[in-house]
C-alpha cells in the first residue's frame, strides 16, 4: 500500500475519533458534573461564569454609543442619515413611508428615535442619570448581586428539583424595587426613561448568561452520545427537563406543576417537539441547497451566496422570516442591526411617546434579538465542535454583553 493511501486510511480511521475528541473539549472545558458521594448526578455547572455584576461600566458603555452615533451625525447630510435609516428599515420588512402596514408605528417610532441623537443633548442628561444618582446604582447593583446569588448562578440544570429555577423570581422583585425607585430619584423624562432602559437591559443580559448556555448544551445532548460526556441516557433526559423548567413563566403554575409531573420526560417531549418544529421550518428553503446543523440552525446557500438561519426564531414579531444569525456575505450584518435597534430603544428616552406605544415598540425591538441570541449559545457550540475559532468569536460579538464569559 502506497504511502499516500495509507495515509488516507489513517486519516478516515482517525477522524471520528477527532472529531469527537473536539466535541467534548468544547463541553468539558465549560461545563462540570457535580454528583453526591453516592455517584448520582445532581447538577451541570458552568466553569466560566461572572457571579458580580458591574452596572457602572456598561452605564459609561451606553453613554460613550450615544456619543458615537452623535457624532456620526456630523458626518452626513440630515437626508443620508435618514436613507441609512430607511435602509435599515426596508431590511426588516418595513416602507418607512407606507403607514398602513401592521408594525409601521413602531418601525416609526424607531426611526424617530434614531433621528433624536443627533440632537439630543447627551451630557445633561447623564449628569443625572450618572453622576447625580451614583448612590442609586450601587444599591441596585448590591440587590441585584445578592439576589442573583442567592440561587447559584453556576447552575445550568438541576436534575432532582423540579422547581429549581423558579427561585429566580427574586431578581425580579429587585428589579420591581429599582423601577419604583427610579420613578422617584430621576426628575427628568430623558434620564428616568435610561435608567429604566440599563435597569430592564442589566437584568436581561444576566438572564442571557444562563439561557445562552443552556442552548449550547441542547447541541452538545444533541449530537453526542451521553456515555461520552460521563452520563446516562435517564441523566440526559433529567438535564434537559432543567432546562425547559427554566423558561416557564414565573406566573404559569400549571405548567410548573406539569413538569414536576412528568420531569423524567418532561424536557425530552419539549425538545423533540422543538426538533420537529424546525424540520419543519426547513422546508422553507425547499429550493435551495440546505444543510440542518443541529436542531436551531441550518446552512443555507441562495442565490446571493452563504447564510445560517434559526429554525425556531422570525426575524422579528410583525415578520414571518426566519431570522438571520450569520451572513458569511456581510458578516458585520448581523451585529450591525442588532446595535442600531439597540440604539433606537435607548433613544426612545428622548422622544415623547405614550406608554402604551413605548412599551409596544421595546416589545418589538426585544422580538428582533432577545430570544435570537439566546439561541446562539448552540450556533457556538457548532462552531466549537467545529474548532472554528473565528466563527466563535464573530457569533459571540454580535451581542456584546458585558457578563457572558467566553
Amino acid at each position: 500500500m502506497s504511502g499516500l493511501k495509507l495515509g488516507l486510511l489513517v486519516a478516515i480511521l482517525l477522524s471520528p475519533i477527532a472529531q469527537a475528541s473536539m466535541d467534548l473539549k468544547g463541553f468539558n472545558d465549560r461545563f462540570k458534573l457535580v454528583r453526591d458521594q453516592s455517584g448520582k448526578l445532581e447538577t451541570i455547572k458552568l466553569k466560566k461564569i461572572t457571579t458580580k455584576f458591574s452596572i457602572m461600566p456598561y452605564l459609561h458603555q451606553v453613554k460613550s454609543d450615544l456619543f458615537l452615533e452623535q457624532e456620526s451625525f456630523n458626518s452626513f447630510t440630515a437626508h443620508e442619515k435618514e436613507m441609512q435609516i430607511d435602509t435599515f428599515l426596508y431590511e426588516l420588512g418595513f416602507d418607512p413611508y407606507t403607514k398602513a402596514t401592521n408594525g409601521s408605528e413602531e418601525a416609526q417610532a424607531i426611526k424617530d428615535s434614531l433621528l433624536s441623537i443627533g440632537d439630543a443633548d447627551i451630557h445633561a442628561t447623564f449628569q443625572e442619570v450618572i453622576e447625580r444618582n451614583r448612590a442609586f446604582w450601587n444599591e441596585f447593583e448590591s440587590k441585584l448581586n445578592s439576589a442573583w446569588n442567592f440561587v447559584d448562578p453556576s447552575v445550568v440544570a438541576h436534575l432532582n428539583d423540579a422547581r429549581f429555577f423558579y427561585k429566580r423570581q427574586a431578581t425580579y422583585q429587585v428589579v420591581t424595587w429599582a423601577l419604583e425607585q427610579a420613578k422617584k430619584r430621576f426628575s427628568t423624562v430623558p434620564a428616568l426613561n435610561i435608567a429604566t432602559f440599563v435597569i430592564y437591559k442589566v437584568h436581561e443580559m444576566m438572564n442571557e448568561q444562563r439561557a445562552f448556555h443552556h442552548n449550547m448544551l441542547l447541541h452538545y445532548f444533541e449530537t453526542i452520545n451521553e456515555s461520552h460526556l460521563g452520563m446516562t441516557k435517564d441523566e440526559v433526559d433529567l438535564a434537559i427537563s432543567s432546562i425547559y423548567e427554566y423558561r416557564i413563566g414565573l406566573t404559569n403554575i400549571f405548567e410548573s406543576n406539569r413538569a414536576a409531573r412528568e420531569w423524567n420526560k418532561y424536557g425530552i417531549n419539549n425538545f423533540y417537539r422543538q426538533v420537529r418544529a424546525g424540520n419543519t421550518r426547513l422546508q422553507t428553503w425547499s429550493k435551495n441547497s440546505v444543510r440542518k446543523l443541529n436542531f436551531a440552525f441550518a446552512h443555507v446557500k441562495d442565490e446571493t451566496g452563504d447564510k445560517i438561519f434559526h429554525l425556531h426564531h422570525n426575524l422579528h414579531q410583525f415578520s414571518a422570516r426566519p431570522a438571520m444569525a450569520f451572513d458569511y456575505q456581510s458578516p458585520s450584518k448581523i451585529k450591525n442591526q442588532r446595535s442600531l435597534m439597540n440604539l433606537g430603544g435607548l433613544a426612545l428616552g428622548f422622544i415623547p411617546l405614550p406608554n402604551w406605544l413605548k412599551g409596544n415598540v421595546q416589545g418589538f425591538i426585544n422580538s428582533f434579538y432577545i430570544e435570537q441570541v439566546r439561541t446562539e449559545g448552540a450556533l457556538v457550540g457548532f462552531f466549537e465542535s467545529q474548532g472554528n475559532q473565528a466563527m466563535i468569536d464573530r457569533i459571540y460579538d454580535q451581542r456584546a454583553n458585558f457578563y457572558i464569559v467566553k
